[in-house]
């Protein structure tokens, strides 16, 4: 089965030769790598001119699309059912990456949506995620994903650990440019809402991090908080709609989202006397339909210790032991 390796760049050259170079050293051939650079101002786009495969297919956009708007542009000119998402500064994790994806794929059934990859212990960098893999089933049914999502935040994380099924991007309605810091998980979240998805800890990707990343200079005066407010709200109805204890779930978005953020805005306070970061934060999150209101949210800041206390606790409540890896099943024929 071919696969589109579909890449967004801007501003690429310093990782972007290595990812290229990881595709190119795959053993697994079918595939087609897309590539679109969105008005780099650095020596990309004379570097993508030379690349001369002719599976690999470059485009210059004109006007810069921002990252999900480029993203839909890369998965409309995919010719292949599946689609993997690459990222400009990671690269494959050994050459025969793509031979262990793809045979990932040949074993699901093709109601499965996406698969998240890279998902092993190893890679949980928190007691939560730690929780996460405990709790989740390999196949997530959609019934259970509004809840899955709203505690665990983006479950696929990095772009470049998910591969779906390319008529998918269309049937969902596209990823939404609108959302520039989250358009990701409200993505995910949305398809796994109406289709089950899966996941494996098949590793195919290097996740680079670096000081570059875009998670490293974006969100500084809480631009994320209004697009992680209208991510949540869905979740948490949809949640509590499924027989999700509303309470429960409440203080799990708040002291998982809320008082997190605001303890990065008391500090923004504290240390540089700006008050910017957390004034947002208590407009948008402080005031969410999953919020308890500003006296009970502050309340909840002190006694979660900024939201470091009780998290896995309220998590353990949601996720009874006999209501943990509830995996959805294909129908029977």
């Amino acid at each position: 089965m071919p696969v589109s390796l579909v890449m967004p760049t801007y501003n690429g050259m310093k990782f972007l030769p290595q990812a290229v170079e990881s595709v190119l050293a795959q053993h697994y051939q079918d595939w087609e790598l897309i590539i679109s650079d969105d008005g780099s101002k650095d020596d990309t786009r004379a570097w993508l001119s030379t690349l001369n495969d002719p599976r690999i297919h470059v485009h210059f956009q004109e006007k810069n699309l921002g990252i999900f708007g480029n993203l839909n542009f890369v998965c409309a000119q995919a010719r292949y059912p599946i689609i993997q998402i690459f990222c400009q500064d990671d690269y494959f994790h050994d050459e025969h990456s793509l031979d262990r994806l793809m045979a990932e794929w040949e074993k699901l059934p093709p109601q499965i949506a996406f698969l998240r990859c890279n998902h092993d212990p190893a890679n949980a960098n928190s007691k939560l995620s730690a929780f996460e893999r405990e709790v989740l089933p390999a196949w997530v049914d959609p019934a259970r994903s509004d809840l899955y999502f709203a505690v665990f935040g983006c479950i696929p994380g990095n772009l470049s650990n998910v591969s779906l099924r390319t008529a998918v991007v269309a049937e969902a309605g596209w990823y939404r440019p609108d959302l520039p810091y989250s358009g990701d998980f409200e993505f995910w979240s949305r398809v796994g809402h109406r289709s089950p998805w899966a996941l494996s800890q098949t590793r195919t990707t290097v996740i680079r991090s670096h000081d570059g990343q875009a998670s490293n200079f974006l969100n500084f005066k809480g631009e994320l908080m209004k697009q992680m407010r209208a991510v949540l709200e869905p979740l948490y109805r949809n949640a509590v709609a499924s027989g999700t204890p509303g309470l429960w779930l409440r203080l799990m978005l708040t002291m998982g989202y809320t008082a997190q953020h605001m303890d990065r805005g008391v500090k923004g306070l504290l240390f540089r006397r700006d008050s910017t970061y957390l004034r947002v934060v208590m407009r948008e999150l402080g005031s969410a339909e999953f919020s308890f209101g500003p006296f009970l949210t502050w309340v909840l800041f002190f006694m979660s210790l900024g939201g470091r206390a009780f998290r896995i606790t309220v998590a353990r409540r949601l996720f009874a032991p006999d209501e943990r890896n509830r995996g959805w099943r294909p129908p029977q024929a």
